[in-house]
């Protein structure tokens, strides 16, 4: 396990989506429904990356977030 690569890159996304959450959130850039939809897509799809030991689900999130933070703009 500690030697799966797609599983720790997926962990990682993950980690860095949360990172731009709790960013837009303490700029005060993102409200609550914001905050809370960017974190319904992020978690569920982290989770399901690493079940599938896969990095791409939580690089689509990464990307969701981010879509979620371009619109804030």
């Amino acid at each position: 396990m500690i030697a799966d690569r797609s599983l720790w890159l997926g962990v990682l996304l993950g980690l860095l989506g949360g990172v731009r959450i709790w960013s837009m959130a303490a700029s005060g850039a993102a409200s609550l429904p914001h905050i809370l939809a960017a974190l319904t897509v992020l978690v569920p799809l982290t989770l399901f990356g690493v079940f599938l030991r896969r990095a791409w689900p939580a690089g689509l999130a990464l990307a969701i977030v981010v879509a979620i933070e371009l619109s804030l703009a």
